[in-house]
């Protein structure tokens, strides 16, 4: 005869449920070191407050409402908003050139573009939801260029007008856009007036930590999600989020998105993967150069993302956190290290000699190409990043050439007083 649970049995029981199902949750979802549960992904759908009107985003995230529309950022050339509802709208984050397309009931009375921003007024007025997908004309035929560790000040203006100058149709930074207080700011203030759109991966220094929990999940809210991808011409782009290692490494919504990315082979349509990363798998500098490990190889991580990458048939990644320009076989992975978004090399090689920056042909400092030809794989190569002195206003650039023993005293005091002004 089956004895009755007493009530501390039965509690004690259901507390062991509970607990191994929260864990098996949190496992799912993943840690990330420094201690932390992975964040949760940025809506993409909203319905506004007052006007009562629903948008839900492809390619697009919700930033905020305010007394009259909904606003949206785009994290891929060609989003779409699915609309229910008189609406008005506003997207940012657009190609100037791209093309608005229009189906289901409904109709737009009003789109006005400013730079890389749209407002769109309209109607949906069927019972499914009207649709709303921006179109870029370069599809098949683009360029685009590639840079990490900016920090958000006059380095990444500069980033963003040199991508320009080399006809890139858009910009991957590749992470660690927040190097100072206030760089949260800057950095929008900078994408707001930017000449071309940007895609953005996470690094470790846009993790912003401390006790301002407004600051906790900035990048997510205002740049872009941690972990995304689109394709465009034939070409797949993978941004994967290896900012802070994640337990277990499948785990979270890097784990998810990778689940879904077939072998290259078994993707109709899709002849290349651009791979994109803040840290590299491997350091490729030389040991007798490396001052420290930057990569995700400890404890296996970067050995599971590599096999990972290699068995859906990717051919390279692209990464940063490494101040450095660098391009090696890696295991059968091509690894391109773009990390020169300060061009700090170029300080150290001028000897805080003002008039070394006269030259363009002295500086060194490079950024990434990207070319995409109709059938053909990516082709990439290396162009002169040509950084301007007055453009190199990071604190964390001066701090770290006022620890070098002699030659920038005057370089440094130039740069304080030019960055002053600009301020």
């Amino acid at each position: 005869m089956t004895q009755s649970l007493s009530r501390r049995q039965f509690l004690s029981a259901l507390a062991l449920v509970g607990a191994g199902t929260g864990i098996s949750a949190l496992t799912m979802r993943g840690f990330r070191l420094p201690f932390m549960p992975e964040p949760r992904s940025r809506a993409s759908e909203a319905v506004h407050p007052s006007q009562g009107f629903s948008a839900r985003g492809e390619d697009a995230f919700f930033v905020r409402a305010d007394d009259q529309q909904l606003e949206w950022r785009a994290f891929a050339p060609e989003p779409s908003l699915n609309i229910r509802g008189r609406f008005e709208i506003s997207i940012d984050n657009l190609h100037p050139k791209a093309d608005l397309q229009i189906s289901g009931d409904g109709r737009v009375f009003e789109e006005v573009s400013v730079g890389l921003k749209r407002w769109v007024r309209g109607e949906a007025t069927g019972q499914r939801a009207m649709t709303l997908k921006w179109s870029v004309p370069f599809r098949d035929n683009f360029r685009f260029a590639a840079i990490g560790d900016s920090g958000g000040d006059r380095e990444l203006e500069w980033v963003l007008k040199r991508s320009a100058q080399l006809d890139a149709q858009f910009l991957i930074l590749i992470g660690d856009i927040y190097y100072q207080p206030g760089d949260d700011q800057n950095v929008m203030r900078h994408l707001s007036s930017s000449p071309l759109p940007v895609y953005a991966a996470i690094g470790n220094h846009d993790i912003v930590r401390g006790w301002d929990q407004n600051l906790l999940h900035w990048f997510e809210n205002q740049v872009g999600p941690r972990n995304s991808t689109f394709q465009l011409g034939g070409i797949q782009f993978i941004n994967l989020d290896t900012a802070a290692d994640t337990i277990p490494w499948s785990s979270g919504q890097r784990g998810v998105m990778l689940r879904q990315i077939p072998p290259l082979s078994q993707n109709p349509g899709i002849r290349d993967y651009v791979v994109f990363s803040h840290r590299p798998i491997t350091d490729l500098r030389p040991p007798e150069i490396r001052p420290s490990d930057h990569s995700i190889e400890n404890f296996g991580e970067g050995e599971w993302l590599r096999q990972e990458l290699l068995r859906r048939g990717a051919r390279s990644i692209l990464n940063g956190h490494i101040h450095a320009s660098i391009e090696k076989d890696d295991k059968g992975l091509h690894t391109y290290i773009a990390g020169e978004g300060m061009a700090h090399l170029d300080i150290v090689r001028s000897r805080g000699n003002l008039a070394w920056f006269d030259d363009p042909a002295n500086r060194v400092a490079k950024i990434l190409i990207g070319d995409v030809e109709p059938n053909q794989p990516v082709t990439y190569r290396w162009e002169p990043l040509l950084m301007p002195l007055h453009a190199h206003c990071s604190q964390r650039l001066r701090a770290d050439m006022a620890k070098e023993k002699g030659h920038y005293i005057k370089l440094l005091t130039n740069l304080e007083q030019q960055c002053r002004i600009q301020t």
